[in-house]
């Protein structure tokens, strides 16, 4: 609901929509009226735009703050081939494609096309920030399927950290696990580098043929299919703050 200084603001016209004044094409009136100020100057083009909570917006001596948005948090199970951003400019789907809210949420960082799993969509910025924060170190675990058995002796190489073969960059020590016959491996990370799962195994030979995020924080999909989604409980979001 809440637009920033980034994306241009709001054009007028929908900020006093949204304030509850008039409709959009009353609010074309108001402004055309001279009765809409913005920062104590009239108001006089329709195409101007607003940033909340940052302008003052007075319409016939009265003062509007368009209402802000409630927080909300969403968990939701990503499926292959959808995109996680906002916008596409391919027009495929994204991830808001899949949720069903009023409030304008945005993913907290980012799992590639391929990759499914476990991704949280909220409203509250400065939970996001706090969770994408390197400092932070929040815990997210995964699940890949690679295309030769993994050497149980070859564990601690990956663990104990290493430089990705393709850009010499060191990554952190993260823990991990064989499943099954060694095709499948558990690897929990708290970093966020690019691709940084699928990196690592490159570095050391392997394939991966598919990859899942299996919890983000704690938080794990469990009964949630594939493109299903759920709000947060409270305790849960009272939890990633405490993180």
């Amino acid at each position: 609901m809440k637009e920033t200084e980034d994306e241009g603001g709001i054009r007028i016209n929908r900020y006093l929509a949204m304030c509850g004044i008039a409709s959009r094409r009353a609010a074309d009136k108001l402004v055309a009226d001279g009765r809409v100020t913005v920062n104590g100057k009239i108001a006089d083009e329709p195409g101007l735009r607003i940033l909340p909570f940052k302008d003052e917006v007075i319409v016939d001596g009265r003062k509007f703050v368009v209402p802000e948005a409630k927080k909300v948090y969403i968990l939701l199970n990503k499926p292959r081939n959808v995109i996680t951003t906002s916008h596409d400019e391919k027009d495929r789907e994204t991830i808001l494609d899949l949720v069903s809210v009023e409030e304008r949420v945005y993913p907290v960082g980012r799992l590639d096309r391929k990759t499914t799993g476990v991704i949280l969509l909220t409203n509250d910025g400065i939970l996001a920030h706090r969770l994408m924060h390197p400092s932070s170190n929040v815990k997210k675990e995964y699940v890949a399927e690679l295309d030769k058995r993994f050497p149980q002796g070859l564990l601690s190489q990956l663990v104990g950290g290493m430089k990705l073969k393709d850009t010499g960059e060191k990554v952190s020590p993260c823990q991990a696990k064989l499943l099954d016959d060694g095709m499948r491996i558990w690897i929990s990370i708290h970093e966020g580098k690019n691709h940084q799962v699928r990196r690592m195994l490159e570095t050391l030979g392997f394939d991966v043929t598919k990859l899942e995020r299996v919890a983000y924080a704690g938080l794990k999909a469990g009964d949630l299919r594939r493109g299903a989604w759920r709000h947060l409980s409270k305790n849960e979001v009272r939890e990633l703050y405490r993180l």
